[in-house]
């Protein structure tokens, strides 16, 4: 089985100067927790998820200490997310991309995924995105199989 057969071929898509606020609406509505971010010519310059998102809003040391969780008030999340409503997704989004080709098998995409612990990898043919595939759409096609 080849990746083309399990991609998403109608991801969710921003750009680099699109803001947080425009964006997180369509990402939710749309149920795909990644969007690829594209520059000119349909070019993959990044991707932003639900995770880059969040670690915007939780910084990373917060976890290493319980009792810094335990400080921040209630409302703590609702305000950081108000004040990173007008951020560029250019500023949240990941740069260093692990992506697949469409002729790929999806075990390579699969043994991707689990290596480098990814959500999701960009589909990209002739240097264009063309997809997604994401570990949802690969056990979506095999998963029937092993029923």
């Amino acid at each position: 089985m080849r990746v083309r057969d399990v991609m998403l071929a109608a991801p969710i898509t921003t750009t680099p100067e699109e803001t947080l606020e425009s964006l997180l609406p369509r990402q939710l509505a749309s149920r795909q927790a990644t969007a690829a971010v594209l520059g000119p010519g349909d070019e993959l310059v990044g991707v932003v998820g639900i995770h880059d998102i969040l670690r915007k809003i939780i910084p990373l040391y917060v976890d290493l200490d319980e009792k810094l969780m335990e400080v921040m008030h209630e409302d703590y999340v609702e305000e950081r997310l108000q004040r990173l409503k007008n951020t560029r997704v250019a500023d949240l989004m990941t740069r260093r991309l692990d992506t697949v080709s469409p002729d790929d098998y999806v075990t390579k995409a699969a043994a991707i995924i689990v290596e480098h612990c990814r959500k999701t990898l960009p589909v990209i043919q002739d240097g264009k995105f063309i997809g997604m595939i994401t570990r949802r759409s690969i056990l979506e096609k095999i998963g029937p199989t092993l029923l």
